[in-house]
């Protein structure tokens, strides 16, 4: 049985489960997508930055030659920050479709609203930890993104970790319209405003980190690592029978906000997967949305001083 998927403004159809694959160690990439397919997951999230998109190749190709065919497959990647040159953005979709073993993506997201220094140094930091940058705005990036669905490179394009004002600015200046926005999102970061704006002009959303993961020094960091022992997410999770991280996911699938948990372990990949056979309450959402404490984690601190750095406006 094919999961549920939300329709994108372009037309296609992404499942509202998907894979993730950022810091997916390397050799368990290519093992962790093949799983995933064979699982049933159809929704496969990665970046050139994730330096995996070679494993998930080798993986998609396996799959593909043992009958799953490529219109089955939703695979997004993402255009880096050293990318933003109008010059680079083709060659750099090339690159990834070439890794990738594909013709097309079904999506391609502008990885983050801020263009560092050009060139294969994916973090250009001067001595003091802040990014080289360039003074390129994300609307030329955005123009050049364009024009990769008219030449059919990519079926839709996006963001990721664009707040509404400059959500707005593609919206008002762009040709295509965004299909997605890809942000950080997890009960104690429910992102409620910029999901209501996105819903309203028909942009889906996406929650990468959707379990603020756990167990890393992040969540330390920043508050919110007790996320799968907070009390109102294990007391809802016992009353259905299923686990406080399965409460999450699902809390977000009936927002209609597509989640990607990154797992190279079979039984988190299965325990992720099985959402769709029970609902939260209103009652039961409303007290998961009041969770939210803008817990963010991450915050792309080295460049916080760009005037384009996302995260002095709201969410």
């Amino acid at each position: 049985m094919a999961w549920p998927a939300v329709r994108l403004c372009m037309g296609a159809s992404m499942p509202l489960l998907g894979l993730g694959t950022w810091r997916a160690k390397q050799n368990e990439c290519y093992q962790a997508v093949k799983t995933a397919l064979q699982m049933g997951y159809r929704h496969i999230d990665t970046a050139e930055y994730y330096q995996n998109e070679k494993e998930i190749g080798q993986a998609l190709l396996e799959q593909f030659t043992s009958g799953l065919k490529r219109e089955e497959a939703f695979v997004t990647s993402k255009l880096w920050n050293t990318r933003h040159h109008p010059d680079d953005v083709l060659p750099a979709c090339q690159r990834s479709l070439t890794d990738l073993g594909l013709d097309y993506l079904d999506l391609y997201l502008m990885h983050f609203p801020v263009a560092y220094a050009r060139g294969d140094n994916f973090l250009p930091y001067d001595d003091k930890g802040q990014a080289l940058t360039m003074d390129i705005h994300f609307m030329d990036t955005w123009k050049s993104m364009e024009k990769l669905v008219d030449a059919g490179l990519v079926k839709a394009i996006g963001v990721s970790s664009f707040n509404i004002s400059q959500m707005e600015e593609v919206l008002t200046n762009g040709r295509i319209k965004p299909a997605v926005n890809q942000v950080e999102s997890h009960p104690y970061l429910g992102c409620h405003r910029l999901l209501e704006y996105c819903t309203a002009k028909g942009v889906v959303l996406t929650a990468f980190c959707p379990l603020a993961r756990p167990g890393s020094k992040e969540a330390e960091q920043y508050g919110v690592a007790s996320l799968l022992e907070d009390p109102v997410i294990v007391e809802i999770s016992k009353k259905h029978g299923k686990t406080p991280a399965q409460v999450c996911l699902k809390w977000q699938v009936q927002r209609n906000v597509a989640v990607i948990p990154m797992s190279t372990t079979p039984a988190m990949m299965q325990e992720n997967s099985q959402l769709f056979d029970f609902e939260l309450s209103e009652a039961e959402m409303s007290s998961i949305n009041m969770l939210d404490k803008n817990g963010r984690l991450i915050w792309f601190q080295p460049s916080e001083t760009h005037p384009l750095w996302p995260f002095n406006e709201e969410f």
